[in-house]
């Protein structure tokens, strides 16, 4: 997808983008213009100037993989279209809190090509900002307004990302609103039975139960409930981007658009199914602390 956004180029949203695609223009390759294809009556010879230097500019950060630069040259809401193409370099987390006015960290639970990371409060939560420092594209649900900001005020060295993809706010781009489980089970992914009707306030009660009686079968449920809240963000995600291409292209009228849509490549979207064993090893590993 990123190849076909022309929405980093100042003037250049979403209506003209489409303009851009039913004539025929679908990457940035197509620049500078041929000739034999019909132009949008807006794209003045000096636009196109601009378009080109700015399209060179992109591919030479693109080929130094220089996320955080071209980070800036997206609009926030359009910052999705960067996940494909550095998917490789992304975390998905979440955080349990002790429900407190302080809002205490308990459990973290982080997912990424490397595999699934668990840090405990007590036990390794100081070594959670070396670890997030590895990645630089976050992903979460609501992270943005809590999850990073609590992390931020209990772990003041935690790096800060070049991108923050907060998959609630994609989510509402897209038509879904509620929380992450509402979302999961409305796209048909929800959580195991075991799981089910397992929340944030059961996640604090856990926490109480394990720090009031050591109850490891307590923290054993809250860590496995907590990773399933991090590795379910990569089917999410996933889930979106390719709602989103449809969106995207929804109002393409030529029949060469249409085709593009189509050509656009989607996810074969994340099942958790590969990764069930490093859970229940982990979860397993609670007692072992």
């Amino acid at each position: 997808m990123l190849l076909h956004t022309f929405q980093l180029i100042g003037g250049i949203g979403p209506a003209r983008e489409r303009e851009l695609w039913d004539s025929g223009i679908e990457t940035w390759r197509d620049f500078p213009v041929r000739l034999l294809r019909p132009r949008p009556a807006w794209l003045s010879a000096a636009l196109e100037a601009r378009i080109c230097d700015a399209l060179r500019a992109a591919q030479a950060l693109l080929d130094r993989r220089a996320l955080p630069e071209l980070v800036r040259l997206f609009p926030k809401r359009e910052c999705w279209r960067l996940y494909r193409d550095f998917q490789e370099q992304a975390v998905f987390f979440d955080i349990e809190t002790d429900g407190s006015h302080a809002q205490n960290p308990t459990v973290v639970s982080l997912f990424h090509a490397r595999g699934i990371e668990v840090f405990v409060a007590g036990r390794n939560l100081d070594e959670l900002p070396t670890a997030l420092s590895r990645w630089p594209l976050w992903v979460s649900f609501n992270g943005t307004l809590f999850d990073e900001p609590v992390l931020r005020q209990h772990l003041p060295s935690l790096a800060r990302p070049a991108l923050h993809l907060d998959l609630r706010f994609f989510a509402r781009s897209l038509g879904l609103s509620g929380g992450l489980k509402k979302i999961e089970t409305a796209l048909g992914f929800g959580r195991p039975e075991h799981l089910h009707g397992v929340n944030g306030l059961d996640a604090i009660h856990l926490w109480e139960r394990f720090q009031r009686c050591g109850d490891t079968r307590a923290l054993k449920r809250l860590v496995e409930y907590n990773i399933y809240d991090s590795i379910q963000l990569k089917t999410l995600v996933e889930t979106l981007y390719n709602r989103a291409i449809d969106a995207s292209c929804a109002a393409l009228s030529s029949a060469s658009a249409k085709a593009l849509s189509e050509r656009i490549e989607r996810f074969l979207v994340f099942a958790r199914g590969d990764v069930l064993r490093d859970v229940s090893r982990l979860v397993d590993e609670v007692d072992e602390a």
